[in-house]
């Protein structure tokens, strides 16, 4: 191709981009005045961002002290509710083994008024025979 046809067509499309460029600021622009720097929307989005993530984390931390606080409470409450069980369960016992002592000695009680009932029967039995006996020589006399 020949230099010049192809400066033309280059000319023709620098002459077509520029045309199409629009140079004139909109009215909402927001111009940078005495060394101030202007910040578009997304980069304060990604600031504010940042202060949300640092309420989060302040709202998590006081979340967790409150967690925290509450299982110690917990924590103090369920010892204190062992304490008591174990007490009552001791309690227990003793109670457990009062009556074990007195079903024990009531056993023995028990034991010793068969032992006089069956002593008591015997004598029976024999004072039955004594006097079918005396009854027997009565009749014979």
């Amino acid at each position: 191709m020949n230099h010049s046809l192809l400066l033309v067509v280059c000319d023709f499309l620098l002459l077509s981009i520029l045309s199409l460029a629009r140079f004139d600021v909109p009215a909402d622009a927001d111009i940078a005045q005495n060394q101030e720097k202007v910040v578009s929307k997304e980069v304060m989005e990604r600031i504010s961002d940042g202060e949300n993530y640092d309420d989060v984390v302040a709202e998590l931390e006081a979340t967790n002290e409150t967690l925290e606080a509450n299982l110690l409470r917990d924590k103090d409450d369920l010892e204190s509710e062992k304490l008591r069980l174990e007490q009552e369960i001791e309690e227990r016992r003793r109670e457990l083994e009062e009556k074990e002592d007195l079903i024990a000695q009531k056993d023995d009680v028990i034991a010793d008024n068969k032992v006089a009932i069956d002593e008591a029967a015997q004598a029976a039995v024999k004072l039955e025979k004594d006097k079918e006996e005396i009854e027997r020589k009565r009749e014979e006399l």
